[in-house]
């Protein structure tokens, strides 16, 4: 064997070791990489779910305001009625 086999044979071991260190990174990520559809899939199921959550959400509030809204007006009824209550029994009291 000359030189150049010699420098030819170690280039290639050295390439074989790399190779070999690049093929066991890349089954030890077959793993984490087999997980991604399932991930994407529960991502989509979220973003899917979040749409719902967002417009129940819309839903809720604008139905709070319409009990606010409604709560405000009994309460002034209510205010009337006992403003009224009153007056009945002043008139009553003077009859």
């Amino acid at each position: 064997m000359d030189k150049d086999d010699n420098q030819t044979h170690v280039l290639l071991e050295d390439i074989n070791s790399k190779f070999e260190a690049v093929l066991e990174i890349i089954s030890s990520m077959q793993d984490k990489v087999a997980k991604i559809p399932k991930m994407s899939e529960r991502v989509e199921k979220l973003e899917h779910d979040m749409s719902f959550v967002r417009l129940a959400t819309s839903n809720t509030s604008h139905d709070l305001e319409t009990i606010k809204i409604r709560t405000e007006k009994l309460e002034n009824i209510n205010g009337q009625i006992d403003d009224l209550t009153q007056r009945v029994k002043a008139l009553e009291s003077t009859a």
